[in-house]
């Protein structure tokens, strides 16, 4: 390349962008340029905001386009967009002739051949395309860099009048890159603005283009909103079944910018498989923003279904289903639809324990939907497999109906006319079928039996409900005293009490004065603690009945089988008594003669001293890992031969890493023969132990330095000779061969 000159010719000025979108000359008719000046001064000329409106302005538009002027040509004499102009052309073929039809749709023929085709003067002369990084050459024109530069690769011209040039260097021309960023930019919002109403293969075209101008200038975020925009317009253009790819790359760009709108825009557009593909990509608050079209709702459903039975984590499983029910009441109240009461209904008989339902505020009918979805589990997954596509696991629970749901029965109950006690009783039974272990089922049960008996006429009338009524009753609180007068307080409705409840019921008869049924309940509950071996709770019972009834005969009769017994237990009592008092006795003696013995066994253990000549110390279970210096590590005391002298050995870390020395100690004067080995390692010393001035004892041990490593197999001791302090007399070890150590061998720990 050579070097630039100190003078350049003066670069061709490129045409604005408002030039070139601009096709009537200066020298216009002077008809037009007369009317250009009222068009824009009159009240009836239209802005770009406001368009274009009035019917005089309207045919004037109309007049001009007959008289052979273009769409952009009448634009620039209202001062509006092209856009407009087309508009008002189309909006006009209505009522109009033949040649109204022509001219519009002439119209919208130039507009889009316009937008699809380069202007001239921002393409390149060599390759007749739009300039992306636009360079003026020595001839003073513009050329597309990587053009050019090719040319200048085999000729040595310019490549538009064919002259020799003095230099190659191109000179990056900023004005004419402006001017085609200009372009771009307003062509891609024209394409916006007319998209959604020229001909699909029209828009097709503009919008192919648009994207083209767009994607060069990803990922700023203005671009991407526009590209968005652009995919969006092609997808609504598009056969359903063709533009699969196109949602595929517009739904993750509107999830990263969160475009409600043109999400909710493109939603509104898709058939079945696209809305369900989209669903999948998207989380439940999204779902939760977005208003699904109405036939697709039940794919939401679907996806929120697939999504409760995949969840691995309970909390995720029971937010979605929170999610789902929410969604479902809100497209029962929307809709009314008699799939989605049932739906609802579903998720409230099998789900009501994970939900957060406040019973009360739910509508009847859904309250009986739900009754009988808890009556047959079948009925229950054959209509979630139809709406869900999926029994939602109800197929699996062990028990159907729930446990929990047993509050939805009372609350429906509780709806009822009080002319319907009856039916409201037989929820009430169903209910406490499903968990007798509610309170407010248990409580709502015995209010409904206490209206139903007080209303029958005659007692035998109500002795169906008696059983009922004590099971339930008896849990939670007393019998009202107008109730407890007609018990009749047959064997069939004790029965199936337990005998606490028995003994309950007792109470409350003595306290409504009927002592004599009271002493009859109270004999049941003694047989019902003897069936089940509470003997306290059994003598209890019969005491009570009684003293409730004297002239109860099974009271009576158990009462003496009872005394009977405890006589009978009496006497076992005390001969087990008697028994005991002796063998007490004879441990009382025992316990003596073996504390005796022990005493005898310590003094004589005391005594006796065992002599060590030999011995072993198993180092295998120290840790010598942090064996540092001012540290040390004791063996157990041992007595040295027969002497009575006691001995210990001693390891001292040694100031070399990893190493150890060996001492032996002893509790007073003595002299000491004896031999160490560690392993291979071995010596024998000899060494007379004395006491120093503050009267305790040296310790004598090995010169030679042992590596910790070797400790693990243990140190041997044997002791050859003991001579005690002032003592003629020497002990020495059996068979034992030993030498004098030298002095050098010797070393004093203090």
């Amino acid at each position: 390349m050579e070097e630039a000159p100190t003078h350049v010719p003066q670069a061709e000025e490129t045409p604005s962008v408002e030039d070139l979108v601009d096709p009537m000359p200066l020298d216009r008719p002077a008809k037009m340029r007369r009317m250009e000046e009222p068009a824009t001064r009159s009240e009836s000329s239209a802005s770009p905001e406001k368009g274009i409106s009035r019917a005089d302005s309207q045919n004037m538009i109309l007049r001009m386009s007959q008289k052979g002027m273009s769409v952009d040509a009448i634009a620039d004499v209202w001062n509006v967009e092209a856009v407009e102009i087309v508009k008002t052309l189309e909006l006009m073929r209505s009522g109009k002739d033949s040649q109204s039809s022509t001219e519009v749709g002439h119209g919208w023929t130039a507009w889009v051949k316009r937008l699809v085709e380069d202007p001239p003067e921002l393409c390149c002369p060599i390759s007749q395309e739009l300039m992306e990084d636009p360079v003026v050459a020595a001839d003073g024109i513009t050329y597309e860099r990587r053009c050019i530069a090719e040319w200048f690769q085999s000729n040595s011209g310019s490549p538009t009048t064919r002259e020799t040039l003095w230099t190659h260097v191109l000179n990056p021309s900023q004005h004419m890159k402006s001017a085609v960023i200009a372009y771009k930019e307003k062509t891609v919002q024209e394409i916006l603005s007319v998209a959604s109403q020229v001909p699909t293969d029209d828009a097709l075209k503009l919008l192919s283009r648009g994207e083209q101008f767009v994607r060069a200038s990803l990922p700023d975020a203005s671009a991407k909103k526009k590209l968005s925009s652009l995919l969006l317009f092609r997808g609504k253009r598009m056969p359903p079944g063709n533009r699969r790819a196109v949602i595929e790359e517009l739904v993750p760009m509107l999830l990263e910018v969160r475009d409600m709108s043109q999400l909710q825009e493109l939603l509104a557009d898709m058939d079945g498989q696209e809305v369900l593909w989209f669903l999948r990509q998207v989380d439940e608050d999204m779902i939760k923003s977005l208003s699904v079209p109405g036939p697709h709702r039940i794919l939401v459903c679907k996806e929120l279904t697939r999504r409760i039975t995949d969840s691995a984590i309970a909390d995720a499983q029971a937010e979605r289903l929170g999610f789902l029910w929410d969604f479902l009441l809100q497209q029962k109240d929307n809709h009314g639809d008699q799939d989605w009461v049932q739906a609802a209904s579903l998720m409230l008989a099998g789900f009501h324990g994970r939900l957060t339902a406040r019973l009360e505020q739910l509508d009847t009918k859904l309250l009986h939907h739900a009754c009988t979805f808890l009556q047959s589990k079948e009925s229950a997954t054959s209509f979630a497999r139809d709406f869900f596509g999926s029994d939602l696991g109800i197929s699996t629970l062990e028990k159907w109906p729930p446990s929990n749901s047993a509050s939805i029965l009372v609350e429906l109950a509780s709806r009822m006319d009080d002319d319907k006690d009856e039916a409201k009783l037989d929820l009430l039974v169903e209910a406490h079928g499903i968990d007798d272990s509610d309170a407010r089922v248990c409580r709502a049960l015995s209010k409904q039996i206490c209206r139903c008996m007080l209303r029958q006429r005659t007692t035998s009338d109500s002795k169906h409900l008696e059983g009922l009524l004590l099971n339930v009753q008896l849990e939670n609180e007393d019998i009202p005293a107008e109730v407890l007068s007609k018990l009749s307080l047959e064997q069939e409705s004790l029965k199936n009490l337990r005998g606490s409840q028995l003994m309950l019921l007792a109470k409350m008869l003595e306290k409504a004065n009927r002592r004599a049924d009271g002493a009859r309940v109270a004999v049941a509950a003694a047989e019902a603690f003897s069936a089940d071996e509470k003997e306290d709770k059994f003598y209890g019972a019969v005491t009570y009945a009684h003293y409730l009834d004297r002239t109860n005969d099974d009271a009576s009769l158990m009462l003496c089988n009872l005394l009977g017994s405890i006589r009978g237990k009496c006497n076992e009592l005390e001969k087990a008594q008697q028994t005991t008092k002796e063998l007490q006795r004879a441990q009382e003696a025992e316990c003596k003669q073996l504390s005796k013995r022990c005493q005898e066994l310590e003094k004589a253990q005391q005594a006796i001293k065992p002599s060590v000549w030999h011995l072993t110390w198993d180092l295998s279970g120290y840790d010598f890992t942090n064996f540092t210096e001012g540290q040390r590590q004791l063996s157990e005391k041992f007595q040295l031969g027969a002497s009575g002298v006691a001995a210990w050995l001693c390891l001292v870390p040694k100031a070399s890493p990893n190493k150890a020395s060996l001492y032996l100690y002893v509790s007073e004067p003595v002299l000491v023969k004896w031999r160490f080995q560690v392993g291979s390692w071995e010596d024998t010393i000899e060494w007379e132990f004395a006491k120093k001035e503050d009267g305790s004892l040296k310790g004598r041990g090995w010169r030679k330095a042992i590596r910790i490593s070797n400790l693990a197999s243990g140190i041997a001791f044997d002791l050859l000779s003991v001579r005690r302090a002032g003592s003629s007399l020497r002990l020495v070890a059996p068979g034992s061969g030993f030498r004098a150590p030298s002095s050098k061998e010797l070393v004093q720990l203090d």
